[in-house]
């Protein structure tokens, strides 16, 4: 699995802990959500990249437990 790309889609690095990517997340999807940005389907697309790489990486995340 590629996971240098779902960080770097969230804008954060892969050493950060379960509560440091939900944050970048949460900031990321706070920024794109598809009620900010009604008339602009590229940021509703980043929404949903943000949204694809954190669960990615949770899942990656819970595997590696």
């Amino acid at each position: 699995m590629n996971l240098d790309r779902y960080f770097r889609t969230l804008g954060i690095s892969d050493t950060k802990d379960v509560k440091s990517i939900k944050r970048a997340f949460m900031k990321v999807a706070k920024k794109y959500h598809p009620d900010k940005t009604q008339n602009n389907t590229n940021l509703q697309d980043r929404f949903i990249q943000a949204r694809d790489a954190y669960e990615n990486i949770m899942k990656f995340k819970k595997e590696c437990k």
